[in-house]
């Protein structure tokens, strides 16, 4: 098994749930051709306020990765395969 089946390549990411339709959160305010923006990338660290996370209607940040559903957010793998991330991943391991 080689370092693709465990690294990161694309995922979804956590968006206020207020704002799912407003085009107001600070994660989702953008075009998708602005670049390197916080609508279009997401980081893995340590810290806590980058964990993964259900979306929470007026939490308004665009750091961490997350999604709507209840049990985890899904990722695209490098190997191509696509896993449910749970929320509760180990920090280290994230990152």
């Amino acid at each position: 098994m080689d370092g693709t089946s465990n690294t990161y390549l694309i995922g979804e990411k956590y968006i206020d749930g207020y704002h799912y339709h407003t085009g107001t959160a600070a994660g989702d305010n953008e075009s998708l051709y602005i670049g390197d923006n916080g609508d279009n990338v997401r980081w893995t660290t340590n810290n806590i306020a980058f964990q993964p996370s259900q979306d929470v209607p007026g939490a308004n940040t665009y750091y961490p990765f997350g999604s709507a559903h209840a049990g985890g957010f899904n990722m695209v793998l490098c190997d191509g395969s696509v896993r449910t991330i749970n929320y509760d991943i180990d920090p280290e391991t994230h990152r």
